[in-house]
């Protein structure tokens, strides 16, 4: 066994190592209180506290330390490093320490945080800048494609708008790569993921007192709720975006395989397979998250639903969807395996349905 190997086996568990990768973020302060591994009375000790200063030769340490596999945080401080991280989530494109489902969460934050800006200030300014968080996200995904089945446990179930189309988003994505995308070809989730965060922009002009409203909506609220769809096609208009997919997803999201859906009434094979995926994710977001008017449905109920509903969304992408909703969830493993009990939840799909 090497020394490092042996130092590793000393580490307490509350530690996490972090690499340079991660500290190459950090400026001129540290985010956490840097810890190491002190040899000569066997344990670990602070060499930096959270907001230390970097002098040069406070640098030179940092970096040595790290680069000799001995530098630590604590599990306590692990969320103000995710903090951080998201703020930078290129670092994650190289990062090996991180497990999956930890990269899963600061991604959420970090995509979240860039949705917010650009909801709140639709300009060209903010959506390059989430452009450029969703290439990097892109780019995580392309590197192993696996990583889809991580980001269902980071979904947020808030009555939020920017959480939705994040949630939208992630799963999407997950949809996306288990049916549409093969083996081998290189991977473009740019324009995917933009028209995944973007479908619901004009969800941002709907009147507030019309978006917090208590009571199912009557016929005209329903007709102005619906107006979305082509505020968000005018706001495309405003900020030049001409990528036809995005545009697509915007203008189709709502319309369904038997043309039961809005604003045109389109069906079958007019509506492109990355227009149907934004529906189910869409859809299915919607149904297991916290409204003002009810509450948000188990997820598995949702993709029932979902699934039930064959001649409205493609049954290929709600079994997608299936398959995602279980991945690296033991409840939900558990919970499809349990014949009577997803008898109960098919009779209530059933019954919600009608």
């Amino acid at each position: 066994m090497n020394s490092q190997a042996k130092q590793e086996d000393l580490i307490p568990e509350e530690y996490l190592q972090i690499s340079s990768n991660i500290v190459s973020t950090f400026g001129n302060r540290t985010p956490v209180t840097l810890c190491i591994y002190d040899e000569e009375f066997q344990r670990v000790a602070p060499l930096f506290p959270k907001d230390t200063r970097l002098t040069p030769k406070k640098l030179d340490r940092m970096n040595q330390e790290c680069n000799g596999g001995n530098l630590f945080i604590t599990k306590d401080e692990y969320s103000s490093l995710a903090g951080h991280i998201s703020q930078n989530l290129g670092v994650l494109l190289t990062e090996h320490y991180l497990d999956e489902p930890a990269a899963a969460e600061i991604f959420y934050e970090g995509i979240l945080e860039k949705v917010r800006e650009f909801y709140a200030n639709p300009v060209a300014e903010t959506l390059e800048q989430l452009k450029t968080v969703l290439a990097i996200f892109s780019e995580y995904v392309w590197v192993d494609r696996n990583r889809w089945s991580h980001f269902f446990n980071s979904l947020q179930r808030k009555n939020d708008l920017c959480c939705h189309v994040v949630n939208t988003l992630f799963v999407g994505t997950a949809i996306y790569l288990k049916t549409v995308h093969k083996e081998g070809e290189k991977l473009e989730l740019n324009s995917l993921g933009l028209a995944l965060v973007l479908h619901d922009l004009g969800m941002t002009q709907i009147p507030a007192t019309l978006m917090t409203k208590a009571s199912p909506f009557l016929y005209k609220e329903k007709q102005r709720m619906q107006e979305h769809v082509d505020i968000a096609e005018k706001m495309m208009n405003r900020m030049d975006v001409k990528d036809q997919l995005v545009r697509d997803c915007i203008l189709d999201h709502h319309e369904r395989i038997d043309g039961s859906g809005y604003p045109r009434g389109r069906r079958g094979d007019a509506l492109s397979i990355e227009t149907r995926v934004c529906s189910v994710a869409d859809a299915f977001c919607g149904m297991i998250a916290e409204r003002w008017h009810k509450k948000g449905i188990h997820p598995i109920l949702a993709a029932i639903i979902l699934t039930e509903s064959s001649k409205r969304y493609d049954k290929t992408l709600t079994a997608a969807l299936v398959s995602f909703i279980i991945s690296n969830n033991p409840e939900m493993q558990a919970l499809i395996k349990d014949k009577e009990k997803m008898k109960q939840l098919r009779a209530l799909a059933l019954k919600q349905m009608n």
